[in-house]
């Protein structure tokens, strides 16, 4: 199977063996709103999904972050967040008994950019009363600008395979046809994660 790398409507694929070169993987690094630190590392063996941008698409990002998670984790819909976190993936369909499936996480990442301390304390204090349930990744240092552009005031989406790769970048919104995309590519890494 050949490799597919594909860029349409702002939308980079790379899905499939690798042949000469294997994706970058990814070094980050960034503490949640209770000032935990969180690696990429910490999502090895599960596909993870970083949703990030601006405070202006904070909104657009916590949309598509839940219609994502509902999509592999059904029993989350309609549940508080705590509840929702919780939810088991959809398994992996065709796999022998007893094959772990790889779950998907979505974790959104706010980009604050570079800000005095005294405005960090408020931002995260801020989050954590508005999310307390669930880990919202801050970026005090512009890393996900810097390695990966952002589109300001929209969703930005980092698709990161199961060895800790990225293999799908999205810099602005996704329509409808760029959505079914992500879904496509979550499961062939799903699929080629399976161990």
């Amino acid at each position: 199977m050949k490799t597919v790398v594909a860029i349409a409507a702002g939308l980079l694929v790379v899905v499939g063996p690798m042949f000469a070169q294997a994706p970058p993987k990814v070094i980050l690094t960034l503490e949640d709103q209770f000032e935990k630190p969180r690696t990429v590392d910490q999502y090895k063996g599960d596909v993870l999904i970083l949703l990030y941008g601006d405070r202006a698409g904070a909104e657009a990002n916590k949309g598509l972050g839940e219609k994502l998670h509902v999509h592999y984790h059904p029993t989350a819909q309609g549940r508080p967040p705590a509840e929702a976190a919780k939810a088991p993936a959809t398994p992996v369909p065709n796999l022998p008994q007893g094959t772990r499936s790889p779950d998907v996480f979505v974790v959104p990442v706010a980009c604050v950019g570079k800000v005095p301390d005294v405005v960090k304390n408020m931002i995260r204090g801020r989050i954590k009363k508005d999310v307390p349930d669930t880990p919202v990744l801050l970026d005090f240092e512009s890393k996900m600008k810097d390695q990966f552009g952002i589109k300001e005031g929209e969703s930005n989406l980092l698709l990161i395979d199961t060895q800790g790769r990225v293999r799908m970048k999205v810099n602005g919104q996704l329509d409808a046809a760029s959505q079914e995309r992500v879904i496509q590519a979550v499961d062939f890494l799903r699929k080629e994660g399976v161990r």
